[in-house]
């Protein structure tokens, strides 16, 4: 049994990662700052913990020490680069046998889009670097629309600037199996697979399939560009996520994430969730706590 150590793992994917390995019998080693934070959910020596912090490569050299393979997935934002590249550094010292990279569907170095500009430079190190790879490239995440999701229950609404493009979203859950496949896969693997849902579909449909799970009303509002501006400028996101966003409905109106792969079925063996089945499973997240009933007055007889 090979051995595995998971970066990112209190991340929404990669504790999955390492929830997928759990369940196939594998001990994980996973990479964190706060051990806190794994407490509530980690039992019974069921994963190994590694403290550390990616700037300090003392704690990178340690978690590498007997490890066979690795996901590789950071939090974004600016120092992601720096983050992801210490541990490719640290993996090839320590001659690690295969590097599984959480990256993004139309990820490029000088990408506008910060995001995609981030996982290109990775991508790019990870080849120079000469060590057996595969590069995971999800498209859209459902799970995105999570961060709307108080506004949905509180209005009936769901908005986005889409342009009635289609896209072929895909559930976290999926990625997260295709990364657990891929780290313990014994056969010789692609360089890259597109991750998606098993189908492409308009924001529209996904506003049906949330009000079918919810049992309530939700209608879609697609704006224009110019309406969204002031929404993502306004939501008190970081500078770059704001760009993020907006540049990727920009990519889905062009049609950019339309297109339906098969990687989720190659790597795992069963075809991808379905967006109904990814709106039942959140459906509580898309309705509004009930008000409390108001005190009843006592009544006293005779």
């Amino acid at each position: 049994m090979c051995t595995v150590l998971i970066t990112g793992a209190t991340g929404n994917v990669g504790s999955r990662v390492a929830a997928d390995l759990v369940a196939a019998g594998v001990r994980p080693r996973l990479f964190v700052r706060d051990a806190t934070r794994l407490m509530h959910r980690w039992q019974g020596g069921s994963v190994e913990v590694a403290l550390g912090d990616f700037d300090d490569e003392e704690s990178v050299e340690a978690a590498m020490r007997g490890i066979d393979r690795i996901f590789l997935t950071s939090a974004d934002g600016p120092d992601k680069v720096a983050h992801e590249c210490a541990v490719i550094a640290a993996a090839k010292r320590a001659g690690v046998g295969r590097i599984v990279k959480l990256s993004a569907m139309h990820a490029r170095t000088g990408s506008p889009l910060p995001a995609f500009d981030w996982h290109g430079r990775i991508e790019a190190v990870l080849a120079d670097s000469g060590m057996p790879h595969v590069l995971l490239r999800p498209a859209f995440f459902l799970d995105n629309l999570l961060m709307v999701a108080p506004g949905v229950a509180a209005t009936g609404h769901l908005a986005a600037p889409t342009g009635g493009a289609r896209a072929a979203m895909v559930d976290v859950r999926d990625v997260a199996a295709s990364a657990a496949s891929a780290v313990l896969a014994n056969q010789v693997l692609r360089d890259s697979y597109d991750l998606t849902g098993p189908e492409s579909v308009t924001f529209a449909q996904v506003a049906d399939a949330i009000a079918t799970a919810t049992k309530q009303t939700i209608v879609f509002d697609d704006l224009t560009p110019e309406e969204a501006a002031p929404r993502f400028a306004g939501a008190g996101l970081p500078s770059w996520l704001g760009t993020q966003l907006s540049g990727a409905f920009g990519v889905m109106r062009d049609g950019g994430f339309d297109a339906v792969s098969d990687g989720v079925r190659e790597l795992t063996g069963r075809r991808a969730r379905a967006v109904s089945s990814w709106a039942r499973v959140h459906a509580a997240a898309f309705v509004s706590e009930p008000a409390p009933a108001p005190p009843q007055p006592s009544v006293r007889l005779g």
